[in-house]
């Protein structure tokens, strides 16, 4: 008997220990980002950030170059800063003050719930915030207190290593997040299962008709999403209200970095997700495209495509735009896009903001070559 006990009383030691770890591995995080913060000052510097540089400015919301109090803390959304300038309604924007004075702005229709016309925002962020995949966003999803979803990244900003994945060390949100968009539970997310089909709607968005909720051709400043500063400087006629043809004169960005007279040519690498095309353009303006080049998307060398698509025929399961050929050349304004511009001439900007170019492939690292783009915008000089 009294072996026996002692036997069961050391067995019992190394059993209780073992459940150390296993709690420390479940335990919640104490602060967002917290694996990426190796000196455990409660502080992610740009050092110690896995991700892309656009990824770590979208969450250092003071711009002091470290993300620290608000910025890391679990549940903490991004809320106004009056010293900011105020938001260019010609640009996309991601970053939202997730506040319910805000959802209640957006909530014309006051029935509880964010659609997409009561949404002029990127795509890819609403059904993000769209945890049950209604097809709508609630006000409990859209301030988000409860899980970090990590919104304010887009897929492109989250595959830091271009392959068309974003794996679990990519993943910023929590893991509760990450399961839930992980539809098929292969431990990875898909472009199709963070963004949805991409159409190639770049030729057909129309922001003015996107806040002008009840379609009286204008916008009065209850349907106006921003300050009243903005608002009256682009009412030229001080009636109350902005017309499509004021909106159009006064929405975009008229500055441009770019060289050259009317055009600039453009280096699109195939491993890179985006190019910079160093040029910014206004929401109407006509981009023009004049590309060629070859690029191959394997180690075969018969996979190659040309920048109206693979010359094969084939498709990538997890292309940006999944409806198109392989390999094409694709674009993005800021935060708006893809959008297909394979061997099309002219495409309409939809937006006002930056310009980049890409290849419409889902692993990167592995291609090689690259297209050679002249890009221009119709009746500008380019300088």
């Amino acid at each position: 008997m009294f072996r026996a006990l002692l036997t069961l009383s050391v067995l019992a030691v190394p059993l209780a220990y073992t459940t150390v770890p296993v709690e420390a591995q479940n335990r919640p995080a104490r602060m967002r980002f917290e694996a990426m913060d190796q000196n455990r000052d409660g502080k992610i510097s740009q050092d110690e950030w896995r991700g892309s540089q656009q990824s770590f400015s979208v969450h250092d919301w003071n711009r002091d170059g470290v993300l620290s109090g608000p910025e890391v803390r679990i549940g903490a959304q991004r809320t106004s800063n009056v010293a900011e300038p105020d938001h260019n309604p010609g640009r996309f924007e991601r970053n939202l003050d997730w506040t319910t004075a805000n959802f209640t702005a957006l909530d014309h229709n006051r029935d509880g719930k964010l659609m997409a016309n009561e949404w002029h925002f990127d795509v890819e962020t609403f059904r993000r915030v769209d945890d049950n995949r209604d097809n709508a966003i609630n006000r409990a999803e859209f301030i988000g207190a409860d899980d970090d979803d990590d919104r304010g990244d887009n897929f492109d900003d989250l595959d830091y290593n271009n392959n068309g994945l974003v794996e679990r060390g990519e993943w910023h949100g929590s893991n509760a997040s990450f399961t839930a968009l992980d539809k098929n539970r292969d431990g990875r997310l898909s472009r199709f299962e963070v963004v949805g089909s991409q159409e190639t709607t770049g030729d057909t968005y129309d922001q003015f008709a996107s806040l002008d909720y009840d379609r009286n051709g204008s916008i009065a400043r209850n349907e106006w999403h921003w300050s009243q500063g903005s608002f009256s400087s682009r009412d030229l006629d001080r009636n109350g209200v902005i017309s499509r043809r004021e909106f159009e004169a006064t929405g975009g960005d008229t500055s441009t970095t770019a060289s050259g007279a009317g055009s600039q040519t453009v280096r699109v690498n195939s491993q890179a997700r985006w190019t910079d095309a160093n040029l910014d353009v206004r929401a109407g303006d006509v981009l023009t495209f004049n590309a060629s080049g070859t690029i191959t998307m394997s180690d075969n060398p018969a996979d190659t495509s040309v920048p109206a698509g693979a010359t094969t025929g084939r498709r990538a399961p997890d292309a940006p735009i999944l409806n198109q050929l392989a390999g094409g050349l694709i674009a993005r304004i800021d935060g708006y896009g893809p959008i297909w511009i394979g061997n099309r001439t002219t495409v309409t900007a939809p937006v006002s903001g930056r310009l980049y170019l890409g290849v419409n492939d889902d692993h990167l690292p592995d291609n090689t070559g690259e297209y050679v783009v002249t890009v221009g915008v119709q009746g500008r000089t380019l300088r």
